[in-house]
């Protein structure tokens, strides 16, 4: 029995003994930042895998991007993976495929203790400040987008803020398709000689834009400009125009900076677009909850008004399309990403 005793102590020695190493080992690896995004096929999300890698040279950490494929259950599946193959040791910066997503995710990322950063979608319900590891909420001034997107047509008109328009919306439960066509009937308040004559949801999707523009023209050939919630519907639109000899004659705009929009702008068929910089957005991310998780910014310390806002995003006309392609297309700004820089673009605190 004492010999039996002595076994004992020491096999738990030991276990104990590797468990100890096995959690340096695990301590010792570097930190994994990941991005979870809708998809590459949209260049507006494929540049936050951009953003991520210029974060990840830069720190010389290893990078992984998740794709929801816009498949939230797949969205959802693809990070508690994440959190399997690193150990938890890893931070994460999130656009989830819809709102609601959200919930089980915090779950997920409070249970291993990652630190994250999230953008645009969440449940209003939902509050920032009651979990520990959810570092911060971030979206752009949507409202001001659409406002301004909307005030950069009517000039187009051929009676200048006089005519009608047809208008583009995105997925209708996204927080920022509802907040964009909130700043077009803000800005159809402010000009009441506009008249939105139809408006179609088209899901952020060229196609189903294109299909729902031609289907608009029908009802309405003698509209003075098309309003769209974003690049990709946009350009849907652009071709409708094109096949009704329309383009160039009524103006789109847009929204998110695809590389096809400023070509459409040069061409003269689209009159603005607000390029939210997701090259920067994964940057932020990820270094805020890099920060958090190295114990550079104390979470629980910050202002509540800093744990939900929004940020400006790069209007973008004719007069300095230009600029913005030199300095966010052709190359990428040198971020300023260090603690006391984090809370830079600040607008306003967001729900």
């Amino acid at each position: 029995m004492k010999n039996w005793k002595v076994l004992c102590a020491m096999t738990l020695c030991a276990a104990v003994v590797l468990l100890g190493s096995g959690l340096a080992s695990a301590a010792d690896k570097p930190v994994t930042l990941v991005v979870s995004i809708r998809g590459l096929d949209n260049p507006y999300h494929a540049n936050y895998k951009v953003g991520a890698e210029f974060l990840g040279k830069k720190l010389g950490l290893p990078v992984d991007t998740l794709s929801t494929e816009a498949d939230s259950q797949k969205g959802i599946a693809d990070i508690k993976a994440e959190v399997a193959k690193t150990g938890g040791n890893m931070v994460l910066n999130l656009d989830p495929n819809q709102a609601p997503d959200v919930v089980p995710i915090a779950k997920i990322l409070e249970d291993a203790g990652v630190y994250w950063v999230n953008w645009w979608n969440k449940p209003d319900d939902v509050k920032v400040t009651n979990y520990k590891y959810w570092v911060a909420h971030i979206t752009f001034d949507s409202v001001g987008t659409g406002y301004f997107n909307a005030k950069e047509l009517f000039k187009t008109f051929k009676t200048p803020n006089k005519g009608k328009i047809i208008a583009l919306q995105g997925l209708l439960a996204n927080t920022p398709a509802i907040e964009r066509f909130q700043g077009l009937q803000n800005a159809l308040k402010e000009f009441p000689e506009v008249e939105l004559v139809q408006w179609e949801g088209a899901d952020w999707d060229r196609t189903k834009a294109y299909n729902a523009t031609k289907a608009m023209l029908v009802a309405h050939p003698d509209i003075d400009g098309v309003w769209s919630a974003n690049d990709e519907m946009a350009m849907g639109a652009i071709q409708a125009l094109k096949e009704a000899g329309l383009a160039g004659k009524v103006k789109v705009n847009g929204t998110d900076g695809i590389p096809e929009i400023y070509d459409a702008i040069r061409d003269g068929f689209a009159c603005s677009t607000v390029m939210q910089d997701s090259k920067y957005q994964a940057a932020l991310g990820l270094a805020m909850s890099l920060a958090a998780k190295e114990g550079k910014l104390d979470v629980a310390k910050l202002d509540p008004k800093y744990r939900s806002f929004k940020i400006a995003g790069v209007e973008v006309t004719p007069a300095n399309l230009e600029q913005v392609i030199n300095d966010y297309v052709k190359n990428t700004p040198e971020y300023k990403l260090d603690v006391e820089n984090l809370f830079d673009k600040f607008v306003e605190p967001a729900p």
